[in-house]
């Protein structure tokens, strides 16, 4: 299983429709992601669980790598997906204060805003309705192709959103119109699955060793080694679970160059061997089967 990337090159806002499940998959954000789920279920995995987005249900995924299932029933799924860079979002957010005087902050706070980087809720009214007019206009022209037409409706969407509660999805929204910031996660996660250093990366980011890790640390609340480390192993789970790679393979392709220190630290973070995981994965499905 390859990363499905998702670039700038992508429309603004997407249509899915999907009429099987194709289990879980590696999606790598260029832009950030805020979606609401029209039918069916979207898993989103994250450490070593998984939170359900429900029908109905609206959810934001920061830029990188992501870990999802989209899950069919009554033979069929749909969501609707807008993508946003922190250049437009501070664009939205400047003109939504200027012109309209709508204070554009965010003073919430939580462990799931700091160390999760997505968020899952259930809409307000208005955001539900939003969406419900949203998949109407796609029934009727194919948006994604109308270009004024998808950015007046984003901009919609983020004053609703900045307009309503301040709760998880706001505090996002407010934190990733900083360009600045946005462009530094942005070449962090670039680099992810790449045999690049940390000197290396600081150079990239235009910043000081020092820097950087500081940096680094505000922005991820870990380390850059413990942080990359543990993005990688998250990935050697999921393509364990889901390929017929070989584990030499797997280890090649989450940037770990030396195989017994692969194994070592899957060993130490799952506290199972790979083999031995994708064994019991692989027990487990043949039971439900």
């Amino acid at each position: 299983m390859k990363l499905n990337n998702v670039d700038c090159t992508t429309p603004d806002v997407v249509k899915v429709v999907e009429t099987s499940s194709e289990g879980i998959r590696s999606t790598n954000l260029s832009r950030m992601a805020i979606g609401f789920v029209v039918r069916g279920r979207k898993l989103i995995y994250h450490n070593d669980s998984s939170v359900v987005v429900g029908e109905g249900d609206m959810f934001w995924l920061d830029a990188g790598v992501h870990y999802e299932e989209n899950v069919v029933e009554d033979e069929l799924f749909e969501q609707i997906v807008f993508y946003v860079s922190p250049a437009d979002l501070q664009r939205i957010i400047i003109s939504l204060n200027s012109n309209y005087g709508l204070s554009c902050d965010s003073a919430h706070q939580c462990d799931a805003c700091r160390r999760n980087n997505f968020v899952v809720c259930r809409p307000s009214v208005e955001l539900h309705d939003f969406f419900v007019g949203v998949n109407q206009s796609f029934r009727r022209s194919d948006l994604r192709r109308n270009k004024i037409g998808s950015r007046i409706k984003l901009s919609e969407l983020i004053y609703l959103i900045v307009s309503g509660e301040d709760a998880c999805l706001r505090r996002k929204i407010v934190a990733g119109a900083d360009v600045v910031n946005g462009q530094f996660a942005k070449e962090i996660y670039n680099n992810v699955f790449n045999d690049v250093s940390i000197e290396i990366l600081a150079r990239k980011t235009n910043r000081s060793l020092t820097s950087f890790k500081k940096e680094f640390r505000r922005q991820f609340d870990v380390p850059p080694h413990k942080w990359f480390i543990d993005q990688r192993l998250q990935r050697a789970k999921v393509l364990l679970m889901s390929t017929n790679m070989t584990i030499s393979e797997i280890g090649a392709e989450c940037a770990f160059t030396n195989i017994s220190h692969f194994i070592k630290l899957f060993k130490q973070r799952f506290d199972d061997t790979p083999a031995s995981m994708r064994r019991k994965s692989r027990m487990e499905r043949e039971m439900v089967g």
